[in-house]
């Protein structure tokens, strides 16, 4: 992550979202992810990085280990490696990495009360907050997951939408559109990135009325204050949106 060490402002992007505006935060990141303090991400190289909020290049922190992506929660992050190996650590980036039993291509930790996976055949797996390991399946097929306060939101290898009560209750909803990657932990409103890195806001509970945002992401997370993303060139971006 070299460009950390760029200049340290934001670079503003006259595109308005909502009436906010684009901002990039110094660095370049595959994958990244946000909660209320704190930003978490992955380079092209596996690298974990960490940075409090506001960030800037100065407070970009490199976290021991390697993981393809990373998830941070409101007290633990976390993330899983190239073996599909799950690991989670203090938020803060305190302490040091914890090894989960277990195998996931893709990890969320914003599930109010559990922590939600897929694996490499897109099996689903919750697992309760304290999770130890203990994982239990649930019916479906997703390759991205992502939890919220009430439900949990994911994509599957057609980029189907689906939703489902955040305990694992009741039965998956399908959402119409298409989407290749959805977050669930805007307070308000769920966002996704297309296939062609268009941006979609829908209101929760989310029945398809989905808004499209300028810009262009191929991932993105949600937080309270602020919508987080990353683009084809690996850039980051931030809007403070109204979530």
């Amino acid at each position: 992550m070299k460009q950390l060490k760029a200049s340290w402002w934001f670079v503003a992007c006259f595109a308005a979202v909502y009436g906010q505006n684009w901002g990039q935060i110094p660095g370049a990141l595959k994958h990244v992810s946000a909660s209320v303090n704190y930003i978490w991400g992955v380079n092209s190289a596996d690298q974990i990085w960490m940075c409090r909020n506001p960030c800037s290049a100065a407070n970009w922190v490199q976290i021991p280990g390697s993981l393809k992506q990373v998830d941070a929660g409101d007290m633990e992050a976390w993330g899983v490696n190239s073996n599909d190996d799950i690991y989670k650590r203090n938020v803060d980036g305190s302490g040091s990495w914890t090894q989960l039993p277990g195998k996931l291509k893709h990890v969320s930790a914003s599930g109010n009360g559990y922590i939600w996976g897929v694996n490499s055949n897109d099996d689903i797996y919750k697992c309760k907050k304290p999770c130890t390991g203990g994982w239990e399946q649930v019916p479906g097929k997703l390759k991205q997951i992502d939890g919220g306060y009430d439900y949990v939101y994911g994509v599957n290898s057609n980029n189907d939408i689906f939703t489902l009560p955040v305990d694992g209750s009741g039965s998956w909803r399908q959402i119409p559109s298409k989407l290749k990657h959805v977050t669930a932990s805007g307070t308000h409103s769920i966002f996704g990135t297309a296939p062609d890195d268009s941006i979609w806001r829908c209101k929760k509970p989310c029945i398809g009325e989905w808004e499209r945002i300028d810009g262009g992401l191929m991932q993105c997370d949600a937080t309270i204050n602020g919508l987080f993303g990353v683009n084809s060139a690996n850039n980051i971006w931030r809007s403070a949106l109204g979530l």
